[in-house]
């Protein structure tokens, strides 16, 4: 009668624990985790970008095609601050700002409105490799 009582309490506690996939500690990343981590559970990445204090580690998740993106990782600081995660080889215990179940939506240009903060949107980048001659400036 005991052992059915712990066995009842055990059931009842990894029930209440969540979803196997989130119990999956292997294979899920979550917001804090250093770069290291992120590896360590996931491999390489197929791509790293890395722009002033923030890095992006970019995964495939088997999807590409349809859905038009890899699996990204943030991290600011060498922390991770997001996920953008499609596969399910990837678990990202964190709130995402792009959830699966998000439905794709276009957002058009807001040209010559005024952004609600005040400011105007930036339209027109040009990037150049380093030593590279500047581009000739835009016909106004």
């Amino acid at each position: 009668m005991v052992a059915r009582a712990l066995l009842f309490a055990a059931c009842t506690a990894a029930l209440a624990a969540g979803p196997l996939a989130a119990q999956d500690t292997t294979r899920t990343i979550r917001p804090g985790m250093t770069e290291a981590d992120v590896r360590a559970r996931w491999g390489e990445p197929v791509a790293v970008r890395r722009l002033n204090d923030w890095t992006y580690l970019f995964y495939r998740n088997g999807d590409e095609h349809r859905v038009g993106h890899y699996d990204v990782v943030f991290l600011q600081n060498g922390q991770v601050m997001d996920a953008v995660v499609r596969s399910a080889a990837h678990v990202y215990a964190g709130q995402s700002s792009s959830p699966p179940d998000r439905k794709p939506a276009f957002t058009p240009p807001t040209q010559g409105q005024p952004h609600p903060g005040g400011e105007a949107a930036v339209t027109g980048i040009h990037v150049t490799s380093p030593g590279a001659p500047a581009p000739p400036p835009a016909p106004r």
